[in-house]
């Protein structure tokens, strides 16, 4: 069931974005609805597993810092997560502050670049967009640790994402 909720979090993360940024219209109150959403899917990740937890919160904390939330829809999704990861899981501090750095490091060089980069195709858009920051250190973590459902997690959540990206991008939601 993770790794569904991994889909369900990395789709409707985007498609709140693309309702937001990217000019999609879908009805009244949609980027709303999605963030209640993206936020209940996130909320099935941080109950599932203690080390995804923490993960999944240095992910949402990364993105406050990296300041990614900017609209309402994000701002609800990230509270509900926060909330039920202080009501459901056990804060460890070190997997925490590890995942953190990581997400907070590569995901600002990840914005620098997509920010820097006009429109350009092929390998340019892969690299501008897409996020191997989430299952490369989270596989470098099960390859030591163990705990696979972590990458897999990650990993889904991750191709679902960009793969939203990559469809809003071909209707020309950019």
């Amino acid at each position: 069931m993770l790794i569904l909720y991994a889909l369900a979090y990395g789709i409707t993360m985007k498609v709140a974005d693309l309702l937001n940024e990217h000019n999609l219209k879908w009805f009244k109150g949609s980027p709303i609805i999605l963030g209640f959403l993206w936020g209940i899917f996130g909320t099935m990740l941080v109950t599932g597993n203690n080390t995804l937890a923490n993960i999944i919160l240095a992910m949402n904390v990364a993105f406050i810092v990296r300041n990614r939330l900017d609209y309402i829809n994000h701002q609800i999704a990230t509270s509900i997560i926060i909330i039920a990861f202080l009501l459901t899981s056990t804060f460890l501090p070190a997997q925490f502050l590890i995942f953190y750095f990581v997400f907070l490091v590569f995901g600002s060089i990840k914005d620098m670049v997509s920010d820097s980069l006009k429109k350009q195709g092929g390998m340019v858009v892969f690299l501008k967009g897409a996020m191997l920051y989430y299952p490369i250190p989270t596989f470098i973590y099960c390859y030591i640790y163990g705990n696979w459902m972590v990458f897999w997690v990650f990993l889904a959540y991750t191709i679902a994402y960009d793969l939203t990206k990559y469809i809003g991008r071909k209707y020309h939601y950019e």
